[in-house]
C-alpha cells in the first residue's frame, strides 16, 4: 500500500460538513498532516469562524481561496463570475455578511495564507492552487481541454490539485493529471454530500472521490435564521447552483 494524502476544498463557513469529512477521514486513519486544503474556507455559509478555527486546530496545510482573499484583505468583490444584477446581489450579500462576522484574528490567518504550494509525494511532484497557476479566480472545467492544454504545458509539476469550480473530476491531459476534489460545503454536481478526494501513490496514482453525508439540514436552516439569502440554503439541500456566483 502507498502513502496517502488527503483534498479538501470550498469548506465555505459549512463547519457540519467539514466536521463530518474530518471523522470520515479520521475513520480512514488519514491523519491531519496529510490532509490538504484547497481554499475558500469561508463564504456563503454561516460558520466562518469556526470552519477556521477547526482548519487551525488540526494544523492542515491550507493555501488561500479567492473568497478567503477577498475577506482577509477586505476586498470589494470575491472574485466570483457576476454575469447580473442578481449575481451582484448574491455576492454582495455573502461577501458583506462574512467580512462583519470574521473575527479580526481569523482575517489576520486568512491574509497569512500561501497562493501555491508545491509538494513531492514519493516520486511525483504536485502543484496546489485555488483556481489555477495563473490565476487565483480561474474557473477550470472538465470539458475545457484548450485551458488545460495550456496550463499543462506550462506546468513544471506533475499533478496539479485546484478547486473553485465545486465539480469533482480527475483527468489526464499531456501527461499531466488534473485533479479537483469538489467541494466539501456547497457541492454544485447535484449530489448534496460533502465532497474531497484521497490520492494514493504507488507505481501509478490512485485517485478516489469520496462523498460523506452531513446535516445539510441543520446549515440550510441556520441559513435562512440568519441575514444570508435563503437561496444559498438551497444550494446546500439540492447540491446544484444553476448561476455561478
Amino acid at each position: 500500500m502507498g502513502k496517502k494524502i488527503a483534498i479538501i476544498s470550498d469548506i465555505h463557513g459549512n463547519i457540519e460538513a467539514l466536521n463530518s469529512v474530518l471523522k470520515d477521514l479520521s475513520d480512514r486513519l488519514i491523519e491531519s498532516r496529510h490532509i490538504y486544503c484547497l481554499g475558500d474556507l469561508v463564504g456563503y455559509g454561516p460558520r466562518p469562524n469556526e470552519v477556521i478555527d477547526t482548519i487551525r486546530k488540526n494544523g492542515i496545510q491550507t493555501i488561500l481561496g479567492n473568497y478567503d482573499e477577498a475577506v482577509g484583505f477586505f476586498l470589494p468583490t470575491c472574485g466570483c463570475t457576476i454575469e447580473s444584477e442578481n449575481d451582484r446581489i448574491k455576492t454582495q450579500n455573502s461577501l458583506h455578511w462574512t467580512v462583519e462576522n470574521t473575527t479580526d484574528i481569523n482575517k489576520s490567518f486568512l491574509r497569512d495564507l500561501e497562493e501555491q504550494l508545491v509538494l513531492e509525494v514519493e516520486e511525483f511532484r504536485l502543484l496546489l492552487t485555488h483556481g489555477s497557476p495563473f490565476s487565483i479566480n480561474d474557473y477550470v472545467y472538465e470539458s475545457e481541454l484548450e485551458k488545460q492544454e495550456e496550463i499543462a504545458e506550462n506546468l513544471d509539476e506533475d499533478i496539479i490539485l485546484f478547486g473553485h469550480t465545486h465539480y469533482p473530476y480527475f483527468k489526464y491531459v499531456k501527461d499531466k493529471l488534473f485533479i479537483n476534489p469538489g467541494s466539501v460545503g456547497r457541492p454544485k454536481d447535484g449530489d448534496n454530500r460533502a465532497s474531497y478526494g484521497i490520492l494514493e501513490f504507488t507505481d501509478i496514482i490512485n485517485v478516489h472521490f469520496v462523498r460523506v453525508p452531513y446535516d445539510v439540514e441543520k446549515v440550510a436552516t441556520e441559513i435562512e435564521q440568519s441575514e444570508l439569502l435563503n437561496s444559498f440554503a438551497q444550494i446546500l439541500r439540492t447540491g446544484k447552483d444553476f448561476k455561478e456566483v
